[in-house]
């Protein structure tokens, strides 16, 4: 007999899968086109078409998760998430939730199967049940601990499907996913979203179940943590995560010098190398060349190099240029100058969208100083910003069709131009905002340098420190791949894929 991934069930329509979900996959990927600058989609095996599905995700950025899943999702099949069944009684909202696909549950119930009772249904006819299995959004180095309600919900459909259909070989795959976000509340960043190996529930966990509940529910729960930060980024404390998000820097640059599809791997295998149980002071007898008092001394420095470019709103990036030449007054303003000089000759192709977006930008100012929750910030950029667009572009359109003497014709141009414009503006923005922050960095260098003589004693030494930091890490990176180190091996290969190879067999230690 056909297991149910061969042998989906479609018994009728499912709702929340008709015009509003277009409509809301359509927001979802003009969302995404519009804040984020790169997003990277892969899939480690293949999603099947059809058939009930499982889909747990990390939820680092609030809304914008389930926006990432609507409008990735492969073969664009409909998510179905959940929701408090409390908000479905509310007139207008719980329609429209329905008419979204999203699905009521009812947590005042004792009864598993009516708790879920619409997911159960969802899934009998061949649904994407999407949820985060955290259940809220936060800012932290890792993942908060996954709850059990998936699990839960897994085995009572697996418990249904065989009563219902007398088989013994139903089975429901759980797709983890990871949505790694380089800086999640910055406009322009980049998003990676990793669909992975497909967690299989079947009839030996189902018989586990029936004799355990709770003990193969907890081992169900573990394995989709497990297979989430397959495909996700997680230090466990923010000093091993910032000493290693500083290590990528310095080596690499910014996250869009790394190739979106290698980003998770790298910024874990840095985060493995520095990682408390890795460093333990009690492992220094048994040091076999792993290097653990050189690497407690890089981690140091490290976090002391990010926390004094943080205070001078600098970045590794922006210091890079002056670690083999003495940082002078002549210096700095010749980079200021040109910098300036360079956006200035390209602000004119622009100004015209700059001034017409010019309201969305200063609404993203206010967001980033008023919002105090981080994992907040690229929401409400995000849902305002779509926001105010529509009176923007509704007044440029109105605008257009009068200068074209409100014709039929000038209707249709308008129709076809708005959006071309809107086009047009994200098209040139990324290059001319790269340039925007190179002079605002070149601005705060240069008032360093021609400052007080502690701000350019500080710039100096945080040049120092970087230039010793990035000889350092390459050192023990070499070092330890040579000791047969699997984090350090691979950075290593993926450096000499560089160009030009960031590796090379002249890199010797260097004194602080």
């Amino acid at each position: 007999m056909e297991n149910s991934l061969e042998q989906p069930i479609m018994s009728s329509k499912r709702m929340g899968e008709g015009k509003c979900y277009k409509v809301l996959q359509y927001l979802a990927r003009i969302a995404i086109w519009s804040y984020f600058r790169h997003l990277k989609v892969m899939s480690r095996k293949p999603i099947p078409l059809n058939g009930p599905l499982v889909v747990a995700a990390n939820h680092t950025n609030m809304v914008l998760d389930p926006a990432m899943l609507i409008a990735t999702f492969p073969h664009a099949r409909p998510c179905h998430f959940w929701a408090l069944a409390r908000f479905f009684k509310v007139p207008l909202v719980g329609q429209l939730l329905l008419a979204a696909g999203v699905l009521p549950v009812d947590t005042k119930t004792h009864s598993n199967a009516k708790l879920f009772e619409h997911t159960l249904d969802c899934l009998g006819k061949g649904g994407v049940i999407a949820l985060f299995p955290e259940g809220t959004s936060y800012t932290q180095p890792k993942h908060l601990p996954f709850k059990d309600g998936l699990s839960w919900a897994t085995f009572e459909y697996l418990t249904q499907q065989t009563s219902n259909q007398s088989s013994e070989d139903t089975q429901l795959p759980i797709i983890p996913v990871g949505i790694t976000y380089t800086t999640k509340n910055k406009w322009r960043s980049d998003v990676v979203i990793e669909y992975g190996e497909p967690v299989i529930v079947g009839p030996s966990d189902l018989s586990s179940y029936q004799k355990d509940p709770k003990a193969a529910v907890k081992q169900l729960t573990q394995r989709i943590a497990e297979g989430v930060e397959k495909g996700t980024v997680n230090a466990p404390d923010w000093d091993t995560a910032n000493a290693a998000f500083e290590a990528r820097f310095i080596l690499y640059g910014d996250a869009r010098s790394i190739q979106l599809e290698h980003y998770v791997r790298v910024s874990q295998s840095l985060i493995d190398l520095f990682s408390p149980d890795e460093l333990d002071i009690s492992k220094l007898d048994n040091d076999k060349n792993q290097l653990i008092k050189e690497r407690r001394e890089l981690k140091t420095q490290l976090i002391l190099c990010a926390n004094i470019l943080k205070r001078m709103k600098l970045s590794a990036l922006d210091i890079r240029m002056y670690e083999k030449n003495e940082i002078t007054q002549t210096q700095a303003c010749f980079r200021l100058f040109s910098a300036t000089l360079t956006l200035v000759i390209q602000l004119p192709l622009f100004l015209p969208g700059l001034i017409i977006n010019s309201p969305l930008y200063i609404l993203g100012k206010c967001i980033d100083h008023f919002e105090v929750y981080t994992e907040s910030v690229a929401q409400d950029k995000v849902v305002f910003a779509l926001t105010l667009s529509i009176p923007i572009y509704g007044a440029l359109f109105v605008f257009l069709w009068k200068y074209l003497g409100y014709s039929l014709a000038g209707l249709a141009l308008s129709m076809v131009l708005v959006p071309l414009f809107a086009w047009y503006h994200i098209t040139l923005v990324d290059k001319r905002y790269d340039m925007a922050k190179e002079v605002v960095a070149s601005a705060r260098i240069f008032f360093a340098v021609t400052g007080l003589d502690q701000e350019r004693r500080e710039l100096e030494e945080a040049v120092k420190l970087r230039r010793w930091c990035f000889n350092r890490v390459k050192s023990l990176l070499m070092q330890l791949d040579r000791a047969g180190n699997p984090q350090a091996h691979f950075l290593v290969e993926y450096g000499q894929d560089l160009s030009p190879p960031l590796f090379g067999d002249d890199d010797t230690p260097t004194s602080l």
